[in-house]
């Protein structure tokens, strides 16, 4: 049975059924994508709506041509693979399309796989066989003769995949259970619902009792957050408990019509409190509910598993070990027995009990999934009492793995939890290792960082080290970074390594002691660095740029050491990205004297090798240093073109999404405009996609902004600006731990005192670290020594 096949919903949701239906027909009406989020507690009837949503959609729009798919987040563990939910919904995607009948309409969605998501390709086994013997990921698809070039990101893969598909009809892809999800999962389904136009319907359902009793804002939580405040429409349902009737009514065909004494009807409807998944586990307890009393639900399931046999009591825990979801070739082999015998017993557990359902395979192998996450973690917990035996399992389980011919992302991710959990440290290790490798080139830096720390753990070496240290760099952890470079560089001399990958790591350290203003430490890896490296090369080219970094922005601004180090890396290297990094150093090294002529043409430059290299971040950054230049020159014009066109890069390729220094910049440009309400809004948004460590860097940002408006425009300006903030508070469209920090800043930026040092008042007031003030402080003066005599020497004062 397939997850779009007829359901059996054992509760009727007709209100709300409706209500989303109506959503998905305006949307296959207009042409206009739609995002629907539900949200609703353990129990309460997600699934089976959502189930039951799908079909329907199915159904009723057959005519033109909708596709749907449905997947479903797992407990996140370290077995849970990033982008797992979506991996389903593609897989469930393209098995409806398979049995919809319609030969060229698969055949055309495998094209279009080949054609614009080839790592996406290996999530679904039957696309694999269509485009032919070897076509399985990006790197075989590459391989068979298709340009490197044509690989680009997993995101701009699904996008352009998706847009490809909506060009021919509707989709509706429906993600559950996104409380499992990992950070990677939730910025893609973000993304993809801000940035792609057509007929896409987004259904997004969680708990949201999982969110909480966090110190922070939980990534889900700031996605909704996000959507509700840049896509309006987005609606937000929450599925509330069943009333007395309808848990009446859910019992009544969870007991397949059979006769309940008043009393027990009244008990399981008492006890259930509206929960659907409690009401119906009573229900199947029979008369067995007079002799229990259960608290909560689980002690609810523990009484429906207890009535099972011993054997299938452990069948189903052995089930659990492999995952909510499960191979049943995998759990054959895993409990010794015969094949057929198995799937016998889970049809028994599946129509008498109600407690295994089928799923969609995994490429040639069968699964069945567990009726209910809780279930799931009932079970792992029993099974996990045996210690020796669980262990014993999972190591049965990893020969099993290890037996399998081809390993796609998941296997390998599942892999080394299998052997973290089976005490395998000699496996734990190089399994975790090749894992976070592969997670971290997908972008799933969480993950990837995960997994690093469980190599590091098992297996410390030069390379699980270093691959930690680059986790925990493009998260931006720089202190936790510089920490990992110096461990792997401590034991670069106890394995064969290549020269170069030795000094990959000390750049990679220097930058993140560049990062942490440890600026004697930068001065003294580098200085090391070159004298290692004297020829003319990649890593010299590297650390000399660094050098360049640290002239213009250290303790110390060398502007004249600066431009000398950007034309030796210019002369030395023909590679378009290096150019266009010495070129914009060059050019904001001669902003920094005072020679805004000058700095303009080297940023033009800059730009021309960025589009040079092809590389989209390249001309990001490059346009990004043009900008800041015509911010110090208040050629706000300019500024404001240079912004909007940042803004349409990061949002068409994904570049510097997830925290746009341009969002920062926006909101100073509208500011010193006189567009106060504009400024604001941009500042939140800022404000919100900001990670937590730097928010006393994003505060002091803000005091900056208010101080120069002051004395540019007059104190009211400044004021206005404070004002609109507090609007953007009252609008609810900031998370509540975000909101109420914002609202102490705007407080205290009130008693600010004219003409106030804005470093100072930071330190002073706002409680931040003096590094942090310094750092804002500089990036927001783009390290000129005095903004007001820039300007003054171009003309520009109070009020200009």
């Amino acid at each position: 049975m397939s997850r779009l096949a007829e359901p059996a919903p054992l509760v009727d949701r007709v209100d709300e059924l409706a209500e989303l239906l109506g959503r998905i027909e305006r949307v296959v009406e207009t042409g206009a994508g739609d995002v629907l989020v539900v949200q609703g507690e353990a129990g309460v009837g997600k699934t089976s709506l959502l189930e039951t949503l799908a079909h329907h959609a199915v159904q009723r729009h057959a005519d033109r041509g909708l596709l749907a798919g449905y997947g479903q987040a797992m407990l996140n563990s370290l077995a849970s693979d990033s982008f797992q939910a979506v991996r389903e919904c593609l897989r469930s995607l393209t098995s409806w399309a398979e049995r919809s009948g319609s030969r060229s309409r698969l055949e055309r969605l495998a094209r279009s796989f080949g054609e614009h998501a080839p790592d996406w390709i290996e999530s679904v086994p039957v696309v694999g066989q269509l485009l032919a013997a070897g076509v399985r990921t990006g790197r075989t698809f590459a391989a068979s003769g298709h340009d490197q070039a044509e690989i680009d990101s997993r995101l701009d893969q699904l996008l352009r995949f998706i847009e490809d598909l909506l060009a021919d009809g509707p989709v509706l892809m429906i993600l559950d259970d996104l409380h499992w999800a990992d950070t990677a999962t939730i910025d893609l389904l973000t993304t993809i619902a801000l940035r792609i136009d057509g007929p896409l319907i987004l259904v997004l359902a969680f708990r949201p009792d999982q969110l909480r009793g966090q110190d922070q804002t939980h990534p889900l939580q700031r996605a909704v957050y996000r959507l509700c405040r840049y896509r309006p429409g987005t609606m937000v349902m929450e599925l509330p408990r069943l009333s007395s009737a309808d848990t009446e009514l859910l019992v009544r065909r969870a007991t397949k019509g059979a006769v309940l004494p008043a009393h027990s009807m009244s008990r399981i409807v008492r006890l259930s409190a509206g929960n659907p998944l409690f009401a119906e586990s009573l229900a199947r307890l029979g008369d067995q509910t007079d002799r229990v009393a259960p608290q909560q639900i689980t002690a609810v399931l523990e009484e429906r598993l207890s009535y099972l046999t011993l054997e299938d009591q452990r069948l189903l825990e052995t089930a659990a070990l492999i995952g909510y979801s499960f191979e049943v070739d995998y759990l054959a082999r895993l409990a010794r027995l015969d094949i057929d015998d198995v799937y016998d017993r889970l049809h028994v557990l599946f129509e008498e009990y109600a407690l295994v359902r089928p799923a969609e395979p995994r490429g040639d192998l069968d699964r069945y999934l567990i009726h209910h996450p809780l279930f799931a973690e009932i079970l792992r917990e029993r099974g996990a009492q045996n210690a020796p035996r669980w262990r014993r399992q999972h190591a049965r389980f990893l020969e099993i793995l290890e037996a399998e011919p081809h390993w796609d992302d998941e296997t390998q991710v599942r892999a080394a939890a299998v052997a973290v959990a089976a005490r395998d440290r000699a496996k734990a290790g190089p399994l975790s290792l090749a894992a976070a490798r592969r997670q971290l080139a997908l972008g799933a830096v969480s993950k990837a960082r995960e997994l690093a720390d469980i190599a590091v753990e098992h297996a410390p070496s030069f390379h699980s080290w270093s691959l930690l240290a680059e986790s925990q760099t493009v998260s931006g952890d720089h202190s936790a970074g510089t920490r990992s470079c110096a461990a792997a560089l401590a034991l670069s001399g106890a394995e064969p390594l290549e020269p170069d990958q030795v000094a990959g790591v000390r750049l990679l350290w220097a930058r993140n002691l560049r990062m942490t203003c440890r600026w004697d430490d930068v001065d003294r890896v580098l200085d090391e660095l070159l004298a290692q490296h004297l020829t003319s090369g990649e890593i010299r080219a590297e650390a000399l740029i660094l050098k360049a970094e640290v002239a213009l922005c250290g303790p110390v601004q060398d502007t004249a050491g600066c431009i000398d180090l950007c034309e030796s890396v210019a002369s030395m290297t023909a590679a378009a990205e290096l150019r266009s990094r010495a070129f914009g150093h060059r050019g904001l090294a001669h902003l920094a004297a005072y020679e805004p002529l000058e700095a303009d043409r080297w940023l033009t430059r800059s730009i021309e090798a960025a589009e040079d290299s092809g590389h989209p971040y390249a001309r990001y950054e490059a346009l990004h240093w043009l900008s800041k230049k015509t911010m110090a020159c208040l050629e706000l014009e300019r500024s404001w073109a240079l912004l909007e066109e940042l803004g349409r890069m990061s949002r068409t390729s994904g570049v510097a999404s997830d925290n746009p220094p341009h969002l920062r910049d926006s909101s100073r440009v509208l500011g010193l405009r006189g567009n106060h309400a504009g400024a604001a809004e941009a500042f939140a948004r800022y404000l919100d996609v900001s990670l937590s460590p730097g928010l006393d860097k994003v505060a002091t940002t803000l005091t900056c902004q208010v101080i120069e408006l002051d004395g540019l425009r007059g104190r009211e300006s400044g004021a206005e600006l404070l004002a609109q903030l507090r609007v953007v508070c009252d609008r609810d469209l900031l998370a509540a731990d975000r909101r109420e920090r914002l609202i102490r800043l705007l407080d205290t930026l009130d008693g600010r005192a004219p003409g106030a040092d804005p470093v100072e008042f930071a330190i002073a007031r706002l409680g931040v670290a003096s590094d942090d003030a310094l750092a804002a402080d500089a990036i927001f003066r783009f390290d000129v020594p005095s903004l007001t005599k820039l300007r003054s020497l171009l003309g520009h004062g109070a009020g200009s």
